[in-house]
């Protein structure tokens, strides 16, 4: 299979590039620049480099780019600074999810892609009708308004949902949310419907286990026809926690 990431340099995106590389996976990958990347993944023969912003890409760019992909992943995400929460691009996650999406839908593929959008617990799944105390809900209300990447997030995903939707002919989605994330190896963890921590008192979630899980959605049917159009959370397994 051939699959496409973006965001591949980062802390998630890294792991995932690795993990699909170790299944002999052709994987391209979308960088602003490929000295950020290792040099196991550079000289892997299947790693196919593009140098580019994603959101710089044109639309015909966009879609030479997801031709012949079997599934496409975001692991975009913004830089925890000053710079990277107040500044541009603010949407980024929205826009380049809106544009591959777009992409896939342009070339008419002969089968579903697999669009994997990693994401957060912080975003509510509209189809569940999923609770949080009145002072969490009364948080993700503030952090909506305040923090642009909060807002990111939420319109990423929902246009999934209601743009792209669930009767698509081109794109199937899951919108991964993990918890609390940390760095650590890969190890046991727990694939809830919904989240079953607070917002202060959340589960760490291994980068590396977020990376596995979205390996397994794009390698294994059965787990995909679970979780495809779904919003699974992801945490370690509460032993380890």
């Amino acid at each position: 299979m051939t699959i496409l990431v973006v965001g591949a340099t980062g802390k998630t995106g890294r792991p995932l590039v690795e993990q699909l590389l170790g299944k002999n996976y052709k994987v391209r990958v979308i960088v602003r620049s490929s000295h950020n990347l290792p040099a196991e993944v550079l000289e892997n023969p299947n790693t196919t480099v593009i140098e580019a912003s994603v959101l710089d890409l044109t639309d015909e760019e966009m879609a030479e780019h997801v031709m012949d992909c079997d599934a496409v992943v975001s692991c975009l995400g913004h830089v925890p600074n000053l710079k990277g929460i107040f500044g541009g691009p603010r949407k980024l996650c929205t826009d380049a999810t809106r544009r591959l999406c777009n992409a896939i839908e342009k070339n008419r593929p002969p089968k579903p892609v697999k669009f994997i959008l990693m994401n957060t617990v912080g975003v509510q799944n509209p189809d569940l009708g999923e609770k949080r105390a009145w002072f969490e809900r009364g948080l993700l209300t503030l952090l909506r308004h305040t923090l642009p990447p909060q807002r990111d997030n939420e319109t990423a995903a929902e246009h999934l949902h209601s743009t792209v939707g669930k009767e698509n002919k081109h794109v199937e989605w899951c919108i991964v949310r993990p918890d609390s994330l940390i760095d650590a190896e890969v190890s046991q963890y727990d694939i809830k419907e919904s989240p079953v921590t607070g917002l202060f008192t959340g589960r760490p979630t291994t980068r590396s286990n977020v990376a596995q899980f979205m390996t397994e959605l794009i390698e294994d049917a059965e787990l995909w026809s679970t979780w495809k159009f779904q919003m699974p959370v992801i945490m370690n397994s509460k032993s380890l926690s």
